[in-house]
């Protein structure tokens, strides 16, 4: 009898935890890119690590982290485009797509370091238009757009710990004519970018983003150069800037 109830037990648990794994284990974009030999890696959350290369699927809740010679270009399965620069740090935190309500749709990621560019897809522009990008001292809310940015990490510099920040910048629409603008915020402040070519700087953990300012050509030039031989060979033109 007791044979049987710890039976029951283990199916039921299998029957409950078997959404969870399924949809752990469901593709939600694949790399399209990736620097010939060098290295970018997926750690999932139990922690099994992964060499990337190019077409591999990725997934829901993996870590992925390029070298310092890496550069990385992913598509996702609602066309969004994310360009990783090397020692980049980059997750999906959810990604979901219903055909029976656009309002359900939600695409969140994180850049934890790094630099990065965006060109959103088709989750950004549904109704509910619910897409989000965090950085770590920040959080990029996309309404149909095309950006890039860097992060930097907490870390020891001169023997003083020098906190997060990060800089964004909106871009020119691939689409000509289409509107474009993000809000950037945190817990401080918050900032309406929809000017290209326009941007905020986050100084640190307990800053609000700075005003909305005219980025220095030679700024944008820097995060695209960092990221360009990804961008180029990925099959992407240079954005156009004003």
């Amino acid at each position: 009898m007791i044979f049987r109830t710890l039976i029951n037990s283990l199916i039921l648990m299998s029957m409950l935890l078997l959404p969870i794994v399924s949809e752990a284990a469901t593709a939600v974009g694949k790399v399209l890119f990736i620097t010939v030999g060098n290295t970018a890696d997926a750690r999932a959350p139990d922690g099994s690590l992964r060499k990337l290369t190019l077409g591999d699927s990725i997934y829901v809740g993996e870590r992925i982290s390029t070298d310092a010679n890496t550069k990385l270009h992913l598509e996702f399965d609602d066309k969004a485009r994310f360009y990783l620069g090397t020692n980049a740090e980059f997750e999906v935190e959810k990604f979901q797509r219903k055909s029976t309500s656009k309002n359900d749709d939600a695409f969140h990621s994180r850049v934890f370091k790094g630099t990065f560019r965006f060109v959103s897809g088709l989750i950004a522009r549904s109704t509910g238009k619910n897409m989000r990008v965090r950085v770590s001292v920040a959080t990029i809310g996309i309404r149909g757009t095309h950006v890039e940015g860097v992060v930097t990490e907490r870390q020891e510099k001169d023997g003083k710990m020098v906190d997060s920040s990060a800089q964004v910048v909106l871009l020119e629409p691939e689409e000509e004519g289409k509107k474009t603008s993000i809000e950037v915020s945190n817990e401080f402040g918050s900032v309406v970018i929809d000017q290209p070519g326009f941007g905020t700087d986050i100084p640190d953990e307990k800053s609000p983003p700075s005003p909305v300012r005219k980025m220095q050509l030679r700024t944008i030039d820097d995060i695209q150069r960092a990221i360009r031989s990804s961008v180029r060979q990925g099959g992407t033109a240079r954005p156009r800037m004003p």
